[in-house]
């Protein structure tokens, strides 16, 4: 029995060791994927979209089912969905309570990467702030090619590539930053390779991703 026990965790160990990192497309195609695995069998999974217009990074653990199949339970350590905007004159950025009290810098940024504001996202009470809310410049951020969008960057580091966290935001649309959302599934390694199995994942449906 000791013999059995140490094989399935030298198993364990042989994929998981080295912080292996999968990289790919969501099968649908619209999402570029991360996944790495530590050797603590913690877990890291990022997707985004369109220059992190939806962003989300997920952290939590990675356990053994069988010979190759591994269940992962994450929870959503940030998010960015981007949605209509309510009034194109203004621009919003709708903060979650559970994560606003950490950002102590929002920076939104115009295109021409010279004109910036910054936020924070509690008052100076410390109390959260549900709604951001500013007056646009119009020429600076409208419809034209070239001045469409705003950079919104948080203090928050991408867990994988340690980049700055930011996100594209096109105009007539609001930002909204959220956390704690729980997702499970299992997902087959073998040939390095790591691909999703059972039902979809949410946003993005399968993942199939080669080791880097």
């Amino acid at each position: 029995m000791k013999k059995i026990i140490f094989i399935l965790i030298l198993s364990l160990s042989s994929i998981l060791t080295f912080g292996q990192t999968f990289k790919g497309l969501s099968t649908n195609g619209h999402y570029n994927c991360l996944f790495q695995i530590n050797s603590d069998s913690t877990i890291t999974y990022i997707y985004d979209r369109d220059n992190n217009g939806i962003y989300a990074e997920y952290v939590g653990e990675i356990r053994k089912l069988n010979d190759s199949t591994y269940s992962v339970k994450a929870k959503l350590a940030i998010g960015q969905y981007y949605m209509k905007s309510f009034n194109k004159d203004t621009l919003y950025i709708q903060l979650d309570p559970r994560i606003a009290r950490t950002l102590d810098v929002i920076e939104v940024e115009y295109s021409n990467k010279k004109n910036r504001k910054q936020f924070q996202g509690y008052d100076n009470k410390g109390i959260p702030i549900r709604l951001l809310k500013f007056p646009i410049n119009k020429g600076l951020f409208n419809q034209d090619e070239g001045t469409n969008f705003v950079t919104i960057t948080v203090n928050r580091k991408n867990r994988i590539t340690g980049d700055w966290v930011s996100f594209r935001i096109p105009f007539g649309s609001a930002a909204s930053i959220t956390k704690g959302a729980e997702i499970e599934f299992e997902v087959i390694i073998k040939d390095r390779e790591l691909r999703s199995i059972g039902n979809k994942l949410t946003q993005t449906g399968h993942i199939k991703l080669k080791r880097k």
